[in-house]
């Protein structure tokens, strides 16, 4: 993607953390900003100070929980007379403990908001990204998606399932010569934003400033780029775990604090 310049972006969860912030930027390049949040109010005040600093912007609720909740969301929109050329799958959810101790209920909402409604909400807006003539689908994955996370499991292998959804897709997009339509898969380690408060920090990955990872994955929008792993050592685990003996990268995991790192999770108050 060239430039942003009226350009219409999605952004699930688009209200706060990291969403709020590349919904903020974003309306400083020119693109016009569709934030989409179960915190309505939130949503229309973010969308409020955007219009204020003289961008353009649009609040909707949807629950990414419940289907039809992302069907009423997509007619919203187009009753605005908006098609969406960079839909931004940010919103997600975690929950940090012992596998058995934490509420079944817990764990299939992560995997309902983090895999179902990010595929509905793909599946849903396909058609506008089809006919757009540069678009963007942008799936904010993890990089516990390409390394097992202890007292986090279902948080984990739902950002796997996202890395599988979104590399699948892209692949399929080739395959079908369907070169308009673009995928970025964001695998970060931890931001500070209060999701993962109460996490240690492993050695070599230390905390990411939300405003760096936002700036890291719209330069990526900008190149379209397939994938985007910050900080720098997350670009080597994959290599890692290939060489590696199973025994050692699990070892080396331990030492370098990684599977320990949830322990303590309590996220925001």
């Amino acid at each position: 993607m060239k430039n942003f310049a009226d350009k219409k972006v999605l952004i699930t969860g688009g209200a706060s953390g990291i969403g709020r912030l590349m919904a903020e930027k974003l309306a400083k390049r020119g693109a016009v900003v569709i934030i989409v949040d179960i915190n309505l109010e939130a949503a229309k005040a973010t969308a409020n100070e955007i219009k204020t600093s003289g961008g353009k912007a649009y609040a909707v609720y949807a629950n990414l929980g419940d289907l039809e909740s992302l069907k009423k969301c997509k007619a919203e929109i187009s009753a605005m007379g908006l098609s969406v050329d960079v839909l931004i799958n940010n919103a997600g959810v975690v929950f940090g403990g012992e596998f058995e101790k934490l509420s079944l209920d817990k764990h299939l909402l992560t995997y309902r908001i983090n895999i179902d409604g990010m595929v509905a909400m793909t599946h849903l807006f396909f058609d506008q990204l089809r006919k757009g003539q540069d678009s963007n689908i942008v799936n904010i994955a993890s990089a516990s998606g390409l390394i097992g996370l202890p007292y986090g499991t279902t948080y984990s292998s739902s950002k796997w399932a996202v890395i599988g959804f979104s590399e699948s897709l892209r692949l399929e997009l080739t395959e079908r010569k369907i070169t308009n339509i673009h995928v970025t898969t964001v695998c970060p380690s931890y931001i500070s934003t209060g999701m993962f408060a109460g996490v240690k920090a492993p050695l070599l990955l230390p905390w990411l400033k939300p405003e760096t990872i936002v700036e890291k994955i719209i330069h990526g929008i900008e190149k379209d780029c397939a994938f985007i792993r910050e900080p720098f050592v997350v670009k080597w685990v994959e290599f890692l775990k290939g060489i590696l003996p199973l025994r050692v990268f699990t070892y080396v995991n331990k030492i370098l604090g990684v599977s320990t790192s949830m322990t303590h999770w309590k996220g925001r108050a």
